[in-house]
């Protein structure tokens, strides 16, 4: 069963729901009014590959539609990427988002795993994978840029040494950018013509469009012809293929997203660092993961959900315990609402929430 973030519950409406890492400003108001109009339009079939599509994202990026290929969401091409190289060996830097080890062992891959460490705070060390890789000498390396639940970015060129590792062994590098766009960091994208490297780009976070289903990947012509050779045709729906060229021309609401997350991520990173028992890892996307030093993460989800606050369980995050949660960045009273009832859990000002907790 997968599970992900989202609270699905009785009155979910009801319910602050901190385990979705989707920017809280809501759906463009330009979206809504063209996708309004695009309704009419459902008698017609959608493009079979997104045409359109991919020469609006290539414009955007400075790259060929050659070097793009669009999806039904992140995950789609996840599965995809998989299923066109069906690797005998892939190496997963863990923690991280769990499809990944999904997929390719869908198609027979044997998985291994580099761990990061949280006495490093989750950072990748660099030697240390260039000599798991040298060990291994997987088909494919995957990270996750931010990573995802940890909020880690590494730094493209501190990736080098990586990316010279596996072009001596001919293989590959599967790097998700999905939340690269709530940061201010650089994207490997400048060296797609020097390394076999393939990006995985979400417009679903930074946009707060799940349920329109927008994913592309970015790579060299021989990587992406060889993912559109089993392509399904038609992934991609007509109200998708509509709404991308609408959001990447609303620089008015990019702009308004990054000023208010540069504040109300500080404001509420700092908070929560004033709390005792928790340790907060220090994020450079839109979500923060956090341990907790007291009690469980069962015992503080039931009693956050009974304050209708919703948090995400990290127990399913290979590395990771029921010892640690992660939490998104929303508007400022849901964040002053959950900062206040963590202090009371965690500063023993209401013990009535704990009676049932299972302390480890």
């Amino acid at each position: 069963m997968n599970k992900h973030g989202g609270y699905y519950g009785k009155n979910h409406q009801e319910v602050m729901d901190f385990s979705v890492n989707i920017n809280p400003l809501g759906v463009p108001e330009t979206l809504i009014e063209n996708l309004k109009k695009e309704l009419e339009e459902m008698v017609r079939y959608p493009e079979i590959d997104g045409a359109s599509g991919k020469e609006v994202l290539a414009q955007h990026l400075g790259l060929k539609n050659e070097n793009l290929i669009l999806g039904n969401g992140a995950t789609e091409l996840i599965y995809l990427f998989a299923r066109s190289l069906k690797p005998e060996k892939v190496l997963i830097v863990k923690p991280t988002f769990t499809e990944y080890s999904k997929a390719f062992r869908l198609v027979g891959s044997s998985i291994y795993d580099y761990y990061t460490k949280e006495e490093k705070d989750f950072a990748i060390q660099i030697e240390e994978l260039v000599s798991k890789i040298d060990d291994i000498k997987p088909d494919v390396l995957v990270i996750c840029n931010p990573n995802n639940p940890t909020g880690v970015f590494t730094e493209s060129k501190e990736l080098i040494p990586v990316l010279d590792k596996l072009r001596e062994i001919n293989a590959y590098l599967f790097i998700d950018e999905s939340f690269i766009d709530f940061t201010d960091k650089t994207s490997c994208i400048s060296l797609i013509d020097e390394y076999n490297i393939f990006i995985l780009r979400s417009m679903t976070k930074i946009f707060a469009v799940p349920g329109l289903r927008l994913g592309y990947g970015i790579g060299r012509e021989a990587i992406i012809f060889k993912l559109n050779q089993i392509k399904e045709p038609w992934t991609l729906n007509s109200l998708a293929l509509k709404g991308i060229p609408v959001l990447l021309d609303d620089s008015k609401y990019l702009k308004n997203t990054q000023k208010w997350y540069s504040e109300e991520k500080k404001f509420l990173y700092n908070e929560l660092r004033n709390i005792s028992n928790i340790k907060v890892i220090k994020s450079e996307t839109n979500f923060f993961l956090i341990k907790l030093l007291r009690f469980n993460s069962d015992s503080l989800i039931e009693y956050l959900l009974s304050k209708k606050i919703f948090v995400r369980n990290c127990d399913n995050f290979q590395g990771l315990s029921d010892k640690y949660i992660r939490i998104a960045v929303r508007k400022r009273e849901d964040n002053i609402k959950i900062i206040s009832e963590i202090r009371k859990y965690m500063g023993n000002e209401n013990s009535g929430g704990r009676q049932n907790e299972k302390n480890n």
